[in-house]
């Protein structure tokens, strides 16, 4: 959180809601602004008991009196805070976050290198070999972690009207791993570009592969 970041502001019900993309074009909200929203009193508490420390991190934000240093949390730990609140404006809150912020910050809030920073270096690469088999396995496995969080977006309802305490676990699979599958797909696609997708072997995985949209925030497999 060190590096640059684009700042955005969105308002839900009155109430702003700072929020960085950082460079890996990632939201990160201000806790202050979602513990407002949520009902939290003490939002500094209210992240000590709800929130992991790696998605947490502090950051100069400019206010109308002078730039401060505020904390911003992550997509998954906005999520449990979502989950803990018993205030009523949670739910509501939960689907403006997944339908109007998140599409629009993947929508349009890239981040984008500044000139100077063209000359850094890259990252360091590790080459590897891989068999084919091996390649269909990575692809499965990740096929396999998009239906399990599809299929927790499934139950999920029906476990928090039951009132089951597994609901928060099975809320924050559905929904934690987003950034991991938006991620690996990136690299899979790269290195299985030279595959067919047929149906009659193991290659017939890249059909979801291909088809996977990472700004979506529906469902996008035919087979729940």
């Amino acid at each position: 959180m060190k590096n640059q970041v684009q700042f955005s502001a969105f308002t839900f019900k009155s109430n702003s809601v700072r929020v960085i993309t950082d460079k890996n074009q990632e939201p990160w909200f201000c806790a202050n602004d979602v513990c407002d929203i949520l009902g939290y009193s003490n939002s500094r508490d209210a992240i000590s008991k709800h929130c992991k420390v790696g998605g947490v991190a502090k950051r100069d934000t400019p206010t109308k009196s002078a730039v401060q240093e505020m904390t911003f949390i992550n997509e998954p730990n906005l999520y449990r805070l979502i989950i803990k609140s018993r205030k009523p404006e949670a739910e509501p809150f939960e689907a403006w976050v997944f339908e109007e912020v998140l599409p629009q910050i993947r929508k349009t809030g890239k981040y984008q290198l500044q000139p100077q920073q063209l000359a850094l270096p890259e990252p360091e690469k590790f080459p590897r070999e891989f068999t084919e088999h091996d390649l269909q396995q990575l692809v499965w496995a990740w096929f396999a972690l998009l239906r399990s969080t599809e299929l927790c977006q499934v139950l999920h309802p029906a476990l928090k009207q039951i009132g089951s305490h597994y609901a928060a676990s099975v809320y924050s699979m559905a929904y934690e791993y987003r950034s991991t599958l938006r991620q690996a797909h990136n690299v899979l696609t790269r290195i299985t570009e030279q595959f067919e997708c047929e149906q009659g072997n193991n290659w017939r995985v890249l059909k979801y592969l291909r088809a996977y949209n990472p700004k979506a925030t529906g469902f996008q497999l035919d087979i729940l």
